[in-house]
């Protein structure tokens, strides 16, 4: 099967008998189809559409207690330099359309916007999320010269909500807050939403999007999930009565799912997709190793990923390797996609 890609500085559109895809690089919006538009691809045959990239890891100002990464005050850094990134961009199948760049403090690496600025310009879409700390006129400046979104976790309330007014008032149209969702930080998320509402510099604010608690890194024994339904439908009923737009994860779709009404429960599940690492979306971290997603680093199978920086051919080497393809049949065969064991519901 051979594909037919169109790029332009304002869309990229993939064509071909079973997988298509449109891509508006200024909306962020996306549409994919089969053979017809009732279709669902299973997979990407022609790579992944989206990349997870960490390009520093170790010191960080945010030292979250819930960071998954263990990243934090006195730890060793360890920068991906230009020259690798450029080695594994290079690699990546044109079908590609973000990447969402994994960073500690926005200065921790010091080539950060220059690989920004390659991905971009070579019709790449960059987004980043990060701590708010730092976040200067000039880097709002340059994220929006750059950028198609920014996210913005909620550690520091001050500095993040200054960050984030920083992005909008530079004139950035697509600017998130991430806020990581388990029972203990549950009460917060109502008082944060509350925030939103009420601050009229924050008018220009995307949406909330809420990220489910994963077992890893930092918060192993601090958090807990969240397994009543119930609350899910509270929290989402508060945004909407608030008029706060919000969003989940991937990991939180099978959850979303549940709280939606069967009257309209096809055609809102249609704004969702459960996992989709090593389907669609794929991870690789500072070091240049390949893994289906960033929570698969080091877990069950994944204890060891795949050599990006050293392969010949990305298709053949990454994205058929069998240890791949295993993984992904055995996430097609699951459960609609949703069972993993950061899932609880």
């Amino acid at each position: 099967m051979q594909a037919t890609i169109a790029d332009t500085n304002l869309s990229k559109i993939v064509l071909s008998e079973s997988y298509n895809f449109a891509f508006d690089k200024t909306t962020g919006q996306f549409a994919r189809w089969g053979k017809t538009l009732e279709d669902d691809p299973e997979f990407g045959p022609f790579g992944p559409e989206l990349l997870d990239l960490e390009i520093s890891e170790g010191e960080c100002s945010g030292n979250c207690k819930f960071c998954y990464k263990s990243n934090g005050v006195g730890k060793s850094t360890y920068n991906m330099t230009f020259d690798n990134f450029k080695t594994i961009f290079d690699k990546i199948p044109k079908v590609l359309t973000q990447i969402a760049f994994g960073i500690c403090d926005i200065t921790t690496n010091p080539d950060f916007f220059t690989m920004m600025r390659y991905s971009k310009d070579n019709g790449v879409i960059p987004n980043y999320t990060c701590n708010g700390n730092g976040v200067s006129e000039d880097i709002a400046i340059q994220t929006l010269d750059t950028c198609g979104a920014v996210a913005v976790s909620v550690v520091d309330h001050s500095k993040s909500f200054k960050a984030i007014k920083r992005f909008i008032q530079a004139g950035m149209t697509q600017v998130n807050i991430h806020y990581m969702l388990s029972l203990e930080t549950l009460p917060s998320a109502f008082k944060l939403v509350d925030n939103i509402a009420s601050d009229p510099d924050l008018k220009g604010l995307n949406a909330i999007v809420f990220l489910q608690y994963k077992a890893k890194g930092n918060n192993v024994g601090s958090y807990s999930y969240i397994n009543d339904i119930e609350l899910y439908k509270q929290l989402i009923t508060h945004c909407q009565e608030r008029k706060v737009n919000y969003g989940f994860d991937s990991c939180s779709a099978p959850t979303w799912f549940k709280t939606l009404p069967e009257e309209n429960k096809a055609q809102m599940s249609q704004f969702g997709e459960p996992c989709e690492s090593g389907l669609f979306s794929s991870y690789i971290n500072c070091h240049g190793v390949f893994f289906p997603c960033s929570f698969t680093e080091g877990e069950v199978d994944w204890k060891e990923g795949l050599d990006v920086l050293s392969c010949s051919e990305f298709m053949k080497d990454i994205w058929y390797h069998e240890r791949l393809v295993e993984w992904r049949t055995n996430l097609i065969n699951s459960c609609a996609h949703c069972e993993c064991e950061f899932k609880p519901i």
